[in-house]
């Protein structure tokens, strides 16, 4: 193959003319001889280097850039940091784990710190519930992981619960007991705009009362019962 360029020697103080000619590789027209006398066999997109990721030449307005566009560089940078935090990984599979304790310690240790961290979570949250995409991809995952790892779960949920105060435990109870009643009056407020399954809605609290008192009056009756036994019992 020819080389790219081709040295000639040229006196001081003379030019040469320039020549154009097609390249003969992709067909510009091109300098094959430019006035200093440098001579080139293919144009300057040939001459270019190819592109790292796509395998397209680098345009000239690149400059001296190894990627041909704004798509290419950043794709380029991903492949970089993947290929570090692989190299990362490797040797130390625990680093994440000791990254987010280190974190966590920090965030404890600063109050300011904690309190814009979960608030950013709490925006990153509501933001990602707004997703149907998000939405079904998390209701997925949850159940899968319910699936894997009900009892690891289970277990988890205890020994936190062991854990608490009885104060803590009183306040958690009373917060969850505030969000129910807020998430149930929200959906007694979307079904009221259906009358169709507003009385559905209806007709199945009524059955649930029913039921309800059914059981109290048999669990009433049971316990008088017991009781009419157990003097019984004595009386003998």
């Amino acid at each position: 193959m020819p080389s790219v360029y081709i040295g000639q020697a040229v006196k001081m103080g003379i030019k040469n003319k320039p020549i154009i000619r097609p390249c003969p590789q992709c067909g510009r027209n091109y300098q094959y001889r430019r006035a200093s006398g440098r001579t080139f066999e293919l144009c300057e997109y040939c001459r270019n280097l190819d592109c790292v990721v796509c395998g397209k030449k680098v345009p000239p307005e690149r400059g001296r850039k190894n990627t041909c566009c704004a798509e290419c560089e950043k794709l380029k940078i991903h492949n970089i940091q993947n290929a570090h935090y692989a190299k990362r990984i490797a040797e130390n599979p625990e680093i994440n784990i000791c990254n987010h304790a280190k974190a966590r310690e920090n965030r404890k240790a600063d109050p300011e710190r904690m309190r814009e961290h979960l608030e950013a979570q709490r925006e990153r949250h509501y933001r990602r519930m707004q997703d149907p995409t998000y939405q079904a991809i998390r209701k997925t995952y949850q159940a899968n992981r319910w699936k894997n790892k009900k009892y690891e779960i289970q277990a988890q949920r205890r020994e936190f619960w062991d854990s608490l105060s009885d104060i803590e435990k009183a306040e958690r109870l009373e917060r969850n007991q505030a969000i129910q009643r807020k998430h149930k009056a929200k959906k007694r407020e979307q079904l009221k705009l259906d009358p169709q399954k507003w009385a559905e809605y209806q007709e199945y609290q009524r059955t649930k009362q029913r039921e309800h008192r059914q059981r109290k009056a048999l669990n009433e009756l049971m316990t008088g019962t017991k009781e009419l036994l157990n003097v019984t019992n004595k009386d003998k």
